[in-house]
């Protein structure tokens, strides 16, 4: 008990000692912080003048009193105290900080520039007195008296980058982006901390003025110029010029090319073009080249995966050389190189090559892993027709991934049943939404059909999978002859009629629209006759199309397809622009 009782003696003496002023002023700053949270500024402001009349150089007070003269639009107030504060500790920056901006609340430049020149010989070559001063004049929306300010720092301290951040914000509010970038530049130079707030404000500038600034940044020999040349390129839509701007400038430091690639790096990755995923390959490689072999591994993985995306399978191969089978490689990266391996190969269309390799990378890839490599192959080898090789490779696969692309298998063999069966057993979660949509849209087509077997439709879906479109309407229509309009034919007459329209045959697309929309098959026919008149509008045949139109209106009332009918018939009307 002994410790307590001396602190509170401690306590008790430390009170009795001080100055009477100095309590009453230890009771009055947290009433005043009080007063000033609870936003009675009034109370608050009274309160902290209360503490600086005992003691005037409170700098805690005094930015208090600031504060809380400002919601109450009356920040000119402050200048009694803020001279007699300056008074009591005439070297203190935040007291002639607070006087140039009380001076600027009161609207008298003189002052202003008699407090900065007093402050500035007090620290002669700080350029703090002329930043505060320009800021206070910005504050009081006086951009000449800015402009003086960091004008006159410049002139004094002899050196053309100083306050070279602040001129270039100045002007990007004055839309002179020229003068920005060239003031950007020494200012990152001196800060490169400056250098993401430099691109965000270049970034805005309107295209007209994007040569200009990049032109002025191509001219600095240094590699702060370069780059923020590369990332303003990337920001504007040239990723590649983006990365070579970079390389011009890349020196012997691996710390700062590393460092500068791997940010240029993580703004490629926002991006997904085919020139984006080039450009990060290619600094990813960079990258590799410039660090440790036991480093290197993980990057150059990473440069296969974005090269394989952007389509150049070679520059992909040359990353993964070796990777796969090297002992060395750390085994998350191995497998990763294996899975990107074969993943090439498919897209090259070697599938012997890479159903080999798939099946001697096994043992070094997760079962998740494989089986989405080995259905990627199934699906190349559907592409491709050998729809027997596909069957063996896909196996036993019960996931729903492997229910959809065994439906796609039976379905081109012209096995309708089990092809239905197996979309069904699939549902709308296997596959991205449009490969949920395309299984949707084939089941549409092949449930009117009574036949459990029906190979030249098969053989026409799959030339249709495979690009062939002319020869996969052709197939169509031949089916669609043998088939009676409710039972299939119809439906199937539609889907040759959609593809010869995108193919850019419209009178075959018109013949087979007016097929497919028999009265004999209801479901089909409202479809067909929508899909009619929009393609008679495309060969400005309004009025035919408005008689089609009205006709699906007076023929089928109750099909969804209705409202849809009426707006474009408003549009071929003219009541209403079409979109």
């Amino acid at each position: 008990m002994a410790f307590p009782l001396r602190t509170g003696i401690l306590a008790f003496l430390v009170v009795v000692a001080a100055p009477p002023a100095t309590v009453a002023q230890q009771g009055t700053m947290p009433r005043a912080f009080e007063l000033e949270r609870r936003g009675n500024y009034e109370a608050a402001a009274d309160a902290y003048r209360e503490v600086l009349r005992r003691a005037p150089g409170d700098i805690s007070a005094l930015l208090g009193l600031e504060r809380v003269l400002l919601p109450l639009n009356r920040s000119a107030d402050i200048l009694p105290e803020a001279r007699a504060a300056l008074a009591t500790d005439p070297t203190s920056a935040a007291l002639h900080a607070v006087a140039l901006r009380a001076w600027a609340a009161a609207d008298q430049p003189d002052s202003m520039r008699a407090v900065a020149e007093r402050w500035a010989r007090l620290v002669p070559g700080d350029e703090a007195p002329y930043r505060e001063w320009g800021a206070a004049a910005l504050a009081g929306r006086r951009r000449e008296a800015a402009l003086e300010a960091y004008r006159q720092g410049r002139k004094r301290l002899g050196r053309s980058d100083v306050l070279a951040a602040e001129m270039a914000q100045l002007a990007i509010a004055d839309g002179d982006y020229a003068t920005a970038a060239r003031e950007w530049v020494p200012a990152v130079r001196r800060l490169p901390g400056y250098r993401i707030t430099a691109v965000a404000t270049l970034g805005h500038a309107p295209a007209i003025k994007r040569d200009e600034i990049l032109r002025i940044l191509s001219a600095e020999p240094d590699f702060t110029a370069r780059r923020l040349e590369s990332e303003l390129r990337v920001k504007w839509g040239d990723p590649l010029g983006g990365l070579s701007s970079l390389e011009r400038g890349l020196g012997p430091s691996r710390g700062q090319a590393v460092e500068a690639l791997r940010a240029l790096v993580d703004q490629l990755r926002m991006l997904r073009s085919p020139d984006a995923l080039l450009a990060q390959g290619r600094a990813l490689e960079l990258i590799a080249a410039r660090l440790p072999a036991e480093q290197a591994s993980r990057v150059r993985l990473e440069a296969a995966q974005a090269y394989a995306a952007a389509g150049d399978r070679d520059a992909a191969r040359k990353m993964l050389d070796g990777l796969a089978d090297d002992r060395s490689t750390p085994s998350a990266v191995s497998s990763g190189a294996a899975g990107a391996l074969v993943t090439v190969l498919i897209g090259e269309g070697k599938l012997s090559e890479a159903g080999r390799r798939l099946a001697e990378l096994r043992p070094q890839m997760s079962g998740e892993e494989h089986a989405e490599l080995r259905r990627s192959l199934v699906a190349a080898y559907v592409r491709q027709g050998e729809l027997d090789r596909a069957d063996s490779t896909l196996g036993r696969d019960s996931t729903i991934e492997g229910f959809a692309l065994a439906g796609w298998i039976r379905l081109y063999r012209g096995d309708l049943k089990g092809a239905m069966g197996a979309f069904k057993s699939a549902g709308p979660y296997a596959g991205d939404r449009a490969d949920a949509t395309h299984r949707t849209m084939m089941l549409a087509l092949l449930q009117p059909i009574e036949a459990d077997s029906l190979p030249p439709l098969g053989a026409a879906l799959l030339q249709l999978e495979q690009g062939d479109t002319t020869a996969a309407v052709a197939g169509l229509e031949g089916v669609a002859q043998r088939l009676p309009a409710a039972k299939g034919g119809a439906e199937i007459r539609l889907l040759a009629g959609r593809l010869s329209k995108a193919r850019g045959d419209p009178e075959l697309a018109e013949r087979l629209y007016r097929a497919a929309a028999s009265t004999d098959a209801p479901a089909t026919a409202p479809a067909a006759e929508l899909a009619l008149a929009e393609l008679l509008l495309d060969r400005q045949r309004t009025e035919d199309a408005i008689d089609q139109l009205e006709h699906l209106i007076l023929t089928y009332p109750e099909s969804a397809l209705v409202p849809q009918a009426r707006r474009t018939l408003d549009q071929a009307r003219g009541a209403v622009p079409r979109t």
